[in-house]
């Protein structure tokens, strides 16, 4: 062992560079030559491990070695097809834990049933975990997207008794007093809405061109409670009255092309797919309109926003 020696650099002098503002440092050497290897283990001897200091890794990048930081990794914002998404799961699972609450007070007890639907919430919570692991699910007053906030109105207010998917198109004379409105045309429309009362009421207008003059563009897809007693003939009478070009004055109205019906009204079987398809023309309507094409009644705002707040809590628990 005393035998071996080891190449060293023996450092006689430190200079400091000219370009001071570089930060840079040039060490003379003097002399190369061997030193023993145990009169260097004498000098320099091996620390033991209680010693050592655990550091933050470097990351060798360029000339100057920099401390690697470690960035999260982004989130994407809650956008109107993953607020469908994540409702759905949600909404299973509080559908199957009404269930499980009937079942559990059945004698004799349907356990297989119940063991079943168990494994079931279990399967739709761990598969929502994961699709939300990367989805940035704000506050919803302060940070929540508007697009994100329309869509859990829609389908906030989807979960009441007896709201329904509804689709109004508009007569040329309705459309225009909508579009010349001074609250906007969102605001007109609704107003009628209320005429007929519904009022518990979410919708978006749609302003897309057509190759025909004949009906007008615009038109709006939502969700509403209708009364019981309201019938489909009474709101067309409304918003789309039949064309009657012979009246004095001439009535423009809607004009009925094969299934392109003036109003309809339907059960609601998949309230995502259908935010997404009132959302389709949202931006090209708003820049058209020069204003928010979207609605929500006070009561579809707070159903919404109660039905994003539970989600939020049962992701979290």
């Amino acid at each position: 062992m005393t035998g071996q020696s080891v190449k060293v650099l023996e450092i006689n002098d430190v200079t400091d560079h000219l370009g001071v503002s570089a930060g840079m440092t040039i060490l003379k050497i003097q002399r190369v030559g061997l030193i023993p290897r145990q009169t260097m283990m004498n000098q320099h001897p091996l620390r033991g491990a209680t010693d050592c200091i655990e550091v933050n890794a470097i990351k060798a990048s360029g000339p100057f070695p920099k401390r690697a930081s470690m960035t999260p990794i982004p989130k994407k914002r809650c956008t109107p097809a993953i607020a469908g998404v994540l409702a759905g799961f949600y909404m299973s699972c509080v559908r199957n834990l009404a269930v499980l609450a009937e079942l559990e007070l059945q004698k004799p007890k349907n356990q297989a049933r119940i063991d079943k639907l168990r494994t079931n919430n279990r399967h739709l919570k761990a598969t929502a975990l994961a699709y939300a692991s990367d989805v940035l699910l704000q506050d919803w007053k302060r940070r929540l997207p508007a697009d994100a906030k329309r869509a859990f109105c829609f389908l906030g207010l989807a979960l009441k008794p007896g709201a329904q998917a509804i689709t109004f198109r508009l007569g040329h004379e309705v459309a225009n007093a909508a579009l010349s409105a001074k609250k906007g045309s969102t605001d007109y429309l609704s107003a009628l809405a209320r005429t007929l009362g519904i009022i518990d009421l979410a919708f978006v207008t749609e302003f897309v061109d057509s190759e025909s003059e004949e009906n007008h563009g615009l038109h709006i897809h939502g969700v509403a409670c209708i009364p019981a007693a309201l019938t489909v003939e009474a709101i067309q009478r409304l918003f789309a009255p039949k064309q009657n070009l012979t009246a004095d004055p001439p009535i423009k109205g809607y004009r009925q092309r094969g299934k392109n019906e003036a109003v309809l009204v339907t059960d609601l079987q998949t309230p995502g797919a259908w935010v997404s398809y009132s959302e389709k023309e949202f931006d090209l309507t708003a820049h058209r309109l020069q204003s928010n094409p979207g609605y929500a009644s006070r009561s579809a705002t707070l159903a919404g926003r109660e039905l994003y707040e539970a989600m939020r809590a049962w992701l979290r628990s």
